[in-house]
Order: structure tokens, then C-alpha cells, then sequence
């Protein structure tokens, strides 16, 4: 694999070597790590073959995350990177995405359930999740399984609340203005119920980008192993002023530069419910069925301050859907898993522009003020699959799974068709930017096999191999959201082929896995030199992932989550003259990771340090401009004051790193970034009842 050698093989010898004094540490039981994702069902973590990360209550409350790319930035794999205010954009194991084709590839879970619907995703709804209150997040690095399908293309992100758990009031308060509140308070009568409650205010580091954000979650649990029910309701609310960009080489190292906003009038205003409801049942014969029906609503509108005219745009869906399977022991060696789901969705999106546009003539010519889009699309997808897990030997088990959907558009388009402006005359310089196509249907069929062996060598060591294919359709905007002469985007699906190869070791005391993978993606989706969105392009992944989880002392903790990875371009594309067949994907880091040490300094008192680190990367496909990357440290610290009440501090970026959090390119602005936070501190009151 095109990787540094000397770091890969820093990387293996640490995986190989440390085994040896890991099985000399402590006796303690280690607790047992409970995965949901894998089977639909709760299954332990070392019956799963798949690449499967979990960050529990416990490494969650360490953390106290603002923002979820501070908590998943834990497992290796992952370089989602953090935009203005709650905003993210979506990476594991590839580049960090934007632009068309970028939502689809991850898929957003709570509570198993898809956060929004598998036509209408979007790069920032992890902040529709109330991961700040989370049991558990889960992350499946590489294709999603059988029991997810579509918009699982490179992995998945499962937020997991509980009906059970602590009972908590917090409230904590840091630099810049941010101040939240959060609150869980559990009660039982027939069954378990829970509420939690998070309630944000920021002021924003930079000028005129603060956000005030909502969550209140609850969660109800009831029943036994014959007969069960779980049920769910996600209520959110985010009001933001958005900072855009600051332009110009390393600008981000000008640190007055870098509180400006140069688009003050941005903003983002979300609204999002999800209901579900679950049920499981023991049925005769070794057979267990499973179902849950849920409903959606979000509602969202911003100003695309990153556009010329900074146009408007606002977007709402609606949707219900259901799934369920049946579990069944057909033999002590043999269990199978089959299933059908359903999910209808209607989606919305209208863009407008009240003001003239700014900058060259042709810009003011061929983007006009008025309605720019405005559509309607109904999305209906039937998805049926089959999973078989076989043991032929006490230490060997084979999984073979299948799934198959059906995913059907009807478009209806609420403007004037073509590119013209919204009263119907035409733009100059040829027509306007934007095009309406005429109403449509299109369907899309796919198929989502995989293969999964795994050997028990020890009741320590684990071996795995893993071959799974996985596809997504286009979304409604890569569809319908046209630009320039284009009138019909003809665009098949996008699917991911991933061959894998791990090992797993754990003992009373650590745990630990390393993977190497290759994952190529085909039938990409981007917007090419003509604005046109066109499929047909690859791209290959190479890389290796270490997860290690090791109590080092009584007192010491030591967590790491390590990636080296190669990231290429692999089919023929002409860009500003360039073929970028063979050179690296832009925003895509050669190696990233976080390694944080906990120590339990006395019976009162945690301390923690954590380096969390980022490597150079590429602005744009040919290569010519890079961010060089950048390695921030926190520091954390918690006392319990008695058995009720507890302070925490976080500082993060200590050294007070000029850095960016995202970096890119264009033709039109050059360089330009996200301006990472300077040294900040928040400091936390807790009451646990």
C-alpha cells in the first residue's frame, strides 16, 4: 500500500508488541461492549466480525462534547471535521465530503432509526442527533450491512439514548459566551421512561456566530424475553448565525482575521421530530420477531453565504417507514435473520435570491433575483433482506448476508422548466446559471451482498475477514438541483466494494484491533468543469486502522484511535487541463488520530491529556495547494466534591494552535478555511441524583 512506510510500520510493531505487557496488567473483569447496529438486536461486541468502533457512557461524559466531531474524532477512520457552529461534514474512511455527491455516503442514525429519509440527506445532520445525552455511539467503518443499505456507502454513525441510566442536572459554562444546561431524570411504574434535555447558548468565537440549540429526548423501555417494547421522541432546534470562510493563503494563521466574519448575514435555523416505537416478541421454535414503525419531520432554511448572490434556500421533509425482521436458531450452529422494510418520504427545497448579485457581469447576468428552484419529490423505497450466521466449528463462524431495494422519485417541478429567470425570460451570456428540469420519475435498484469469516484463535485473539458490497442511489438534489445547460442528470447508482482484514485482542485489561482495508468507490458523483453533476468516476482507498482501549494501571488509562490511509483518484478526469487519474483525493489526510491518557490522580480527582492529530491534506483534485495539518492538545480535569456533586474543566487547544478545522479551494476565492477555536476553557456543575 502507498503508505509511509516508516509510520506503518511504527504502527504495526506497537499493535504486535504491546499484547505482551498488556496480558501481565490488571485482573479486573473488563465490561462487556454491547453493539446494536450489526444484527438489529443488542449482540456483544466480539460475536461481530465487522469493524465496528463504540465509545460507551463512560468515554462520552470524559469528553463532554460541544460538537460530535470532538467525541467520534475517537475513532480511527473517522476525519469528519467541524464547520461554523454545529455544522459537520462527513468522512470515514474518504476524503472529507462536500458539494454533490457528498451526503449518502455516511449514514445518520438514533436508535437505529435514519435520522432523515434516503433521498433528502444532508452533510450536517449529525446535529439533528442528541448525542450530547447518548449512551452509546457506534460507528461502522466501511460499507453499512445488510440491515441498512442505502446512504450507508462508506459507514454509519449510531446515536443510542437509553430508557435507563443516570440521573443528572449540569450546567457548565465556558469562553467566548457558551453556556449549556442539561438534565436526565429517569422514573419507573409499569415501565422505564426518561427524559433528557440539553439546552445550548454560544456566543461564537468568531464575530456574529453564535447559535442557541434545543434537544429534549425521551425514551421508554418495557417488557421481558418473551415480549418487548421500546419507544422514542427527538424533538430539536437550532437558530444560527453562520460565519463563512476567510480567504487567502494560511489566513487562517491571522488571528484577527480569523474571529472576522466576512458573511454576517448567514445563518441556519433547524427543526427536526422523530417518533418510533419498537417491538420484539419470542415466537416458538428458537424464533424471535422484531419490528418498529417511526415517523419524521425537519425543517430547515439558511442563507448560502459560500454562493455568489448569497441566495436563499429552505428545505422540509416528511416521512414514515418501518422495519422488521424475525431472528431464528435454526440449529446450535446455524442462525438466519430476514426482513422488510419500508420508507416513504416527501421532501421539499425552494432557493431564491431577494438581492442583485455582486461581481463580474456575468455573474450579475446569468444569476438573477427571484426563484431559483422549486420542487417537490416523493421517494419510496422497499428494501428485503437475508442474513445467515454459521458456525461449522466451535472457533469458526461465517456470515453471508443480502439485501435488495427498490428506491422510486416522482419529481414535480413548482417553477418554469429550463434556465430561464422565474417570469420566464431569458439570462444573458447563454442563460442563467441555474436549471429546472421538467417533472420525472426515476427508480433505482441495488444490491448489497457481503461476507464475513471470523476465527476465535484464543479466548484472547481474533481473526476476521470481510468482503461486502454497498450502493447508494443519487439523492434528490444530485437529481433535480441542475446547473447551466444541463437539463436531465443521468445518473446511476454509486456503489462501494470493500475487502478487509483485521485482528482483535482483548484480555481483563485492554483491547485492541487493528484493520487494513481497500475500499473503492465506483460510479461516483460529482459536479464536473461544466457544473454539470455526472457519475462514472472511482476513487481507491487503502489504509490501516488501530483501536486501542488499555488500562495501563489502577490509575492510568490509555485510549488510541489511529488511521493511515492512501486516498486516490482512479479513473480519467480532465480538470483545468489536468488528468487527476492517480493523484490524492482532496481533504484527505494520509494519517489522523487521537490519543488521549486518563489518570485517576486520587479517590477524587481525574485528569486527562489528549492529542488529537490531523495530517497535511490537499485543497483540490490536482493537487497544486495543501493545508499542512496541524496536532491540538486538551486538557481535562474532574473532583468530586461528594457522592452528589462533581466539578469538570476542559481546556482545549491548550498551545493555542492556529489552525483550520476545514481547508479548501477554488478558482473563484483561492485559499480559504474554517478558522480553528483558540485556547478555550468550560467549566461544569454537576448533581447526580
Amino acid at each position: 500500500m502507498p503508505i509511509c512506510l516508516r509510520r506503518l510500520g511504527a504502527l504495526i510493531a506497537f499493535a504486535l508488541a504491546a499484547p505482551l505487557s498488556w496480558a501481565q496488567s490488571a485482573d479486573e473483569p473488563s465490561l462487556e461492549i454491547m453493539i446494536v447496529t450489526a444484527t438489529r438486536i443488542p449482540t456483544a461486541a466480539d460475536a461481530v466480525p465487522l469493524n465496528i468502533s463504540v465509545l460507551d457512557r463512560a468515554a462520552l461524559e470524559k469528553t463532554q462534547a460541544a460538537h460530535i466531531q470532538q467525541a467520534i474524532s475517537q475513532v480511527p477512520g473517522v476525519t469528519t471535521q467541524r464547520g461554523n457552529g454545529q455544522e459537520s461534514l462527513p468522512g470515514i474512511r474518504s476524503a472529507v465530503l462536500t458539494g454533490a455527491g457528498a451526503c449518502g455516503s455516511v449514514l445518520i442514525l438514533e436508535d437505529a432509526i435514519p435520522v432523515r429519509g434516503p433521498a433528502f440527506c444532508n452533510v450536517n445532520e449529525l446535529f439533528d442527533t442528541h448525542f450530547e445525552a447518548a449512551e452509546s455511539i457506534e460507528v461502522t467503518r466501511g460499507p453499512g450491512s445488510a440491515f441498512y443499505g442505502s446512504n450507508a456507502l462508506t459507514g454509519l454513525v449510531n446515536v443510542n439514548l437509553s430508557a435507563t441510566g443516570p440521573e443528572y442536572a449540569e450546567l457548565e459554562a465556558g469562553s467566548f459566551g457558551y453556556f449549556r444546561a442539561q438534565l436526565a431524570q429517569q422514573w419507573e411504574r409499569e415501565a422505564a421512561q426518561r427524559l433528557l434535555l440539553t439546552a445550548t447558548r454560544d456566543g461564537g468565537y468568531r464575530d456574529e456566530s453564535g447559535y442557541d440549540q434545543l434537544k429534549l429526548s425521551w425514551r421508554y423501555a418495557r417488557g421481558d424475553d418473551e415480549f418487548g417494547q421500546q419507544a422514542g421522541l427527538t424533538l430539536t432546534a437550532l437558530d444560527q448565525e453562520t460565519a463563512g470562510f476567510i480567504v487567502g493563503e494560511d489566513a487562517y494563521r491571522d488571528r484577527a482575521l480569523a474571529r472576522e466574519n466576512l458573511d454576517p448575514e448567514g445563518f441556519r435555523e433547524s427543526r427536526s421530530l422523530r417518533l418510533w416505537s419498537r417491538w420484539s416478541r419470542a415466537l416458538d421454535d428458537g424464533q424471535r420477531a422484531q419490528w418498529a414503525v417511526y415517523a419524521r419531520v425537519t425543517d430547515m432554511a439558511f442563507r448560502m453565504h459560500f454562493l455568489p448572490g448569497d441566495p436563499f434556500e429552505e428545505n422540509d421533509q416528511i416521512g414514515f417507514g418501518w422495519q422488521s425482521s424475525v431472528h431464528t436458531d435454526v440449529s446450535d450452529s446455524l442462525s438466519t435473520v430476514v426482513g422488510f422494510d419500508g420508507d416513504w418520504s416527501q421532501g421539499a427545497l425552494l432557493q431564491y435570491q431577494n438581492e442583485p448579485t455582486r461581481g463580474s457581469a456575468f455573474l450579475r447576468a446569468t444569476i438573477p433575483t427571484g426563484v431559483q428552484y422549486d420542487y417537490e419529490v416523493d421517494a419510496k423505497q422497499l428494501a428485503t433482506f437475508a442474513q445467515a450466521r454459521w458456525e461449522p466449528a466451535v472457533d469458526w463462524q461465517i456470515i453471508a448476508g443480502l439485501r435488495a431495494e427498490r428506491l422510486d422519485y416522482d419529481y414535480d417541478n413548482l417553477a418554469l422548466d429550463g434556465r430561464t429567470r422565474d417570469d420566464g425570460q431569458a439570462c444573458g451570456f447563454g442563460g442563467c446559471r441555474y436549471a429546472r428540469p421538467a417533472d420525472r420519475s426515476d427508480a433505482f435498484t441495488d444490491w448489497s451482498p457481503k461476507l464475513q469469516i471470523k476465527y476465535r484463535a484464543s479466548d484472547r485473539w481474533q481473526w476476521y475477514a470481510a468482503a461486502s458490497v454497498s450502493a447508494r442511489a443519487p439523492q434528490a438534489t444530485e437529481l433535480y438541483r441542475l446547473q447551466r445547460a444541463q437539463q436531465v442528470a443521468d445518473l446511476d447508482s454509486v456503489e462501494a466494494t470493500n475487502i478487509e482484514l483485521g485482528v482483535r485482542y482483548q484480555s481483563e485489561s485492554a483491547r485492541w484491533s487493528l484493520s487494513a482495508y481497500r475500499l473503492d468507490i465506483e460510479n461516483a458523483i460529482i459536479r464536473d468543469a461544466d457544473f454539470f453533476n455526472v457519475d462514472g468516476n472511482e476513487t481507491r482507498s487503502e489504509g490501516l486502522e488501530l483501536d486501542v482501549d488499555w488500562q495501563l494501571t489502577d490509575a492510568l488509562n490509555l485510549r488510541l484511535a489511529g488511521t493511515l490511509a492512501d486516498h486516490q483518484y482512479a479513473s480519467d478526469q480532465l480538470l483545468g487541463g489536468v488528468n487527476i487519474n492517480g493523484l490524492q483525493v482532496d481533504t484527505a489526510p494520509k494519517s489522523a488520530g487521537s490519543v488521549r491518557l486518563d489518570w485517576q490522580a486520587t479517590d477524587k480527582t481525574q485528569l486527562a491529556i489528549q492529542l488529537q492529530h490531523l495530517a497535511k491534506y490537499y485543497l483540490e483534485p490536482t493537487n497544486q495547494f495543501e493545508y499542512e495539518g496541524h496536532d491540538v492538545i486538551n486538557l481535562f480535569a474532574r473532583y468530586q466534591l461528594n457522592e452528589h456533586w462533581s466539578l469538570s474543566a476542559r481546556l482545549l487547544n491548550a498551545a493555542d494552535e492556529r489552525y483550520a478545522e476545514r481547508a479548501d479551494y477554488t478558482s473563484f476565492t483561492d485559499q480559504r478555511y474554517f478558522p480553528g477555536e483558540p485556547r478555550s476553557l468550560f467549566v461544569s456543575i454537576r448533581r447526580d441524583y
